[in-house]
């Protein structure tokens, strides 16, 4: 079982052998070529030679371990997501705004604690203790357009792109 601390974001990169690597042809192994070849930033793992100058996303390593396969951060379902945010006329933008945020677990109503010990629903329960405050990136934790999740990916507004430096 993989500890829930273990989920989070981490960049994943393209096997060596994929079209992706820039560094082709791949030299045979155990030759002075391939020594130097290594050194233009390729690293082993479990089942091959990964190419660090090609990127293929964000991950979450605890998710993807258990999928067997590479699980985007932005499905991870650990992450902190974010409850809808109200309702504006103006278009998103890159700022600071505090928001309630917590497991998708939590905000789909799925938590423990809105059940009994013997797993009835607890009438009138409309949160747990796992909501709480954050100060987010109202722009990038933005719910998507149509049919997307309802529950957008939360971005810290500590960690927005777009914010401002910060003034010294």
């Amino acid at each position: 079982m993989t500890d829930l601390n273990d989920h989070e974001p981490k960049q994943f990169y393209f096997d060596a052998e994929t079209e992706h690597c820039p560094h082709k042809p791949i030299p045979e192994r155990h030759t002075d070529a391939w020594d130097e070849w290594m050194t233009l930033g390729h690293q082993p793992y479990d089942y091959g030679i990964l190419c660090l100058s090609a990127p293929c996303g964000t991950g979450c390593p605890a998710c993807s371990a258990e999928q067997g396969d590479m699980v985007p951060w932005s499905r991870c379902e650990t992450r902190s997501h974010t409850r809808p945010l109200r309702s504006r006329t103006d278009a998103p933008q890159h700022r600071p705004v505090t928001a309630e945020v917590a497991d998708l677990e939590c905000l789909e109503r799925e938590c423990e604690e809105f059940f009994t010990d013997d797993g009835d629903e607890i009438p009138g329960k409309d949160t747990c203790s796992h909501v709480r405050e954050m100060e987010i990136c109202e722009a990038c934790s933005d719910a998507p357009v149509g049919d997307g999740d309802p529950h957008p990916p939360v971005v810290a507004w500590a960690d927005c792109p777009q914010r401002p430096a910060a003034s010294v």
